[in-house]
């Protein structure tokens, strides 16, 4: 298996008539795929998976960012079950959100499996300070200690509109490795907008941005 990044165009690039909108929902992230495969298109250039929800124009969108490669992607959610949300990208990478914190990738590399983020994500949601534990299953499982923080308030001019939040950061510690998050939190909605999280030394950290269709 190698990382490949795929695109998939909605349009060429380089036509004016296109939006940023529609160029971000037409870009993948990145997805391991064997040197001679082909993943099957629509006739929009997109996977039949991906194609669906793009037919859905009330499937709620997401920006990400893989800070480490520079490359950022316009994700559709596909399913919500047991409160974690499967968001899709136009190349199948995928992501796991639990109310807005990372609970699992697909696609991006190394892959984080899983995480239970139940104990940092009650803190974080409330705005209390205090420590708590989480777990990530990779290859193998670490378990981190963590305090979760407030750190004040901010303003973000976000596609869904301008958000009033709270900033709260959440700092863990394993054995051998550890990392800095932090989540900008509606003021009003109580919702994470916003997120820079850790998904692991090869992939390092993803930013997540609430996203208008």
């Amino acid at each position: 298996m190698i990382l490949r990044a795929l695109t998939f165009g909605l349009c060429l690039a380089g036509l004016t008539a296109c939006s940023a909108s529609q160029n971000l929902l037409a870009r993948g992230v990145a997805v391991a795929v064997d040197d001679d495969s082909v993943v099957p298109k629509t006739a929009q250039g997109f996977p039949p998976r991906f194609a669906a929800l793009v037919q859905d124009t009330a499937t709620p969108a997401l920006l990400l960012s893989v800070q480490s490669r520079a490359q950022t992607g316009r994700m559709l959610r596909e399913a919500r079950v047991n409160g974690v949300d499967t968001w899709l990208s136009s190349d199948l990478t995928a992501l796991m959100l639990e109310d807005g914190m990372l609970q699992g990738t697909r696609g991006l590399g190394s892959e984080l499996f899983a995480a239970d983020v139940s104990e940092p994500k009650a803190l974080i949601l409330s705005g209390r300070r205090g420590y708590s534990d989480r777990l990530h299953s990779e290859i193998s499982t670490r378990a981190y200690r963590c305090l979760v923080e407030p750190q004040g308030s901010a303003t973000l001019a976000l596609e869904i509109g301008t958000v009033p939040t709270r900033v709260v950061t959440e700092d863990c510690k394993s054995l051998d490795q550890s990392f800095r998050n932090t989540y900008w939190v509606s003021v009003k909605s109580g919702a994470i907008v916003q997120a820079r999280q850790w998904a692991g030394d090869e992939v390092g950290y993803l930013m997540t941005k609430a996203a208008a269709r």
